[in-house]
């Protein structure tokens, strides 16, 4: 299909005026096509377009059930979720990655987000995923504390802005020093927690961090009554589900807040300023997982309670790909592509470049963070280093693979390169060598990737030529 808008217009009509000639008269016309009538109610033919979705989910049970029997076995059940896993992070990638063309490294790093702030009220809040009221409770009072958190960085970050009437330098010498003070203030607060002694009223920070501490339990403790009653009028077979969702979005929500607070300043930058700052933005996500006490520290999250299946995930798949598949080819996908086509040219027509960059940011950090849930919640523990750089990397080489801007291939390159090394662990001494191998022969034979930036043909696209014969209609 050819990209022009141009190319895929109708022919011209013929004409019906005498001077058309006695060739115009003789020349069959073509049968006319009237559109049919609007429908009454505007939302039924979004209805009829996403009608297989449920259907799609309900084949999944059967489809999961044999893959957990004994017939596949424990060892092939977990490559497929491996595979499910893979194929979430591939296409949420993709959208920035390949539509948006950015380049980011940290996509492990919302990953994580989400792994462990599902885990944890998994773990303290949810009573075994009965009392889905008390984990909504949960991400409502973070979500207060990290908002004032923010209001108040921002307000900083807006009266550092100032100092830029007397001169253009002195806002970047007020954030470093913003900084050095952070720093300062909450290793000396460390260091007299350890020793047994009080804070010191000049650090201010710590003083702070202590009162969101403080505003957070009171939240938790004023709403544990009320949450307790609402989760006990659920019937038992619909608390369970319901807090699994409530966790998955939930940690897909603070997987998003962190892309936002990330992508806003970063993705003012390109190329490799770009990879290399999302990197380190992962980079500073796992090393303060790894020094939260809450969160375990470097021995990670234990004794995690375990909800998710093939169902649950491969129904995470298929709306994660659909959401993507609808966003990258509507009007909003279209303005992502034209920033990442020309950005320059983009703007001069009045395109926000850098909020079109943050919205497909935001998005592909929603479902790595729905991703991160649901690994966490298939695991009895979790330790940061599972979120390491390595993991990134691969998931940017499934993106690459299947082709920038591909959604098909994506999910293509994912399942390729899950199987693979598993395919290669008959010859473990030269699994790896034999993989990088691959690896570099298939990107020199196909540099653009598996699918470029096609997709694979949709059925109504293979059989509606036969579909619509068979039903009369005219091509």
């Amino acid at each position: 299909m050819s990209p022009k808008r141009s190319d895929q217009l109708p022919p011209p009509a013929q004409s019906s005026s005498p001077s058309a000639g006695a060739a115009g008269r003789t020349d069959a016309r073509a049968p006319e096509h009237h559109d049919p009538a609007p429908s009454r109610w505007p939302g039924l033919s979004s209805l009829k377009a996403n009608a297989w979705v449920p259907l799609a989910i309900v084949l999944l049970v059967p489809l999961a059930a044999f893959v957990e029997s004994d017939v596949v076995g424990r060892y092939n059940a977990r490559i497929v979720t491996l595979i499910g896993y893979n194929v979430i992070l591939a296409v949420s990638l993709q959208l920035i990655n390949g539509v948006s063309g950015q380049f980011s490294l940290g996509h492990v790093g919302f990953m994580a987000v989400g792994a462990y702030l599902a885990a944890y009220p998994a773990k303290t809040y949810a009573n075994n995923f009965a009392d889905p009221a008390a984990v909504l409770l949960f991400y409502l009072a973070l979500g207060v504390v990290v908002g004032i958190m923010g209001a108040v960085l921002y307000g900083l970050l807006r009266l550092a802005g100032l100092f830029k009437r007397v001169h253009r330098s002195l806002p970047g010498v007020a954030l470093l020093v913003l900084i050095i003070w952070f720093a300062v203030d909450i290793s000396r607060a460390a260091s007299a927690t350890d020793a047994g002694l009080a804070v010191p009223k000049w650090c201010v920070w710590s003083h702070g961090m202590g009162g969101l501490q403080d505003l957070f339990d009171a939240i938790q403790a004023h709403g544990a009554s009320a949450a307790a009653a609402i989760s006990g009028h659920l019937p038992a077979a619909i608390a369970g589900p319901v807090c699994f969702i409530v966790l998955l979005i939930g940690a897909g929500c603070c997987a998003a807040g962190a892309g936002f607070v990330v992508g806003l300043p970063a993705l003012r930058l390109r190329g490799d300023y770009l990879a290399i700052a999302t990197l380190g933005m992962a980079e500073i996500i796992r090393i303060s997982i790894m020094n939260s006490r809450p969160l375990g520290g470097a021995l990670g999250l234990t004794g995690i309670p375990r909800y998710t299946n093939l169902v649950w995930l491969y129904g995470c798949v298929v709306l994660t790909v659909l959401f993507v598949w609808r966003v990258t080819y509507s009007a909003r996908g279209r303005v992502i592509m034209a920033v990442r086509e020309d950005e320059i040219a983009a703007s001069a027509v009045g395109i926000n470049t850098t909020r079109q960059k943050v919205t497909a940011f935001v998005f592909g950090a929603f479902f790595a963070g729905v991703a991160g849930a649901l690994f966490a919640l298939n695991e009895y523990s979790i330790t940061p280093t599972r979120f390491t750089l390595d993991r990134s990397i691969e998931v940017v080489v499934m993106v690459t693979l299947g082709g920038l801007g591909s959604i098909t291939g994506a999910v293509l390159a994912a399942i390729v390169l899950t199987i693979l090394p598993e395919a290669l662990r008959s010859v473990a001494e030269y699994r790896m060598i034999i993989y990088s191998s691959l690896l570099i022969v298939i990107m020199l034979a196909r540099p653009q990737g598996l699918m470029g930036t096609r997709e694979l043909p949709s059925p109504k696209a293979l059989f509606g030529r036969w579909w619509g014969s068979r039903k009369g209609v005219t091509a």
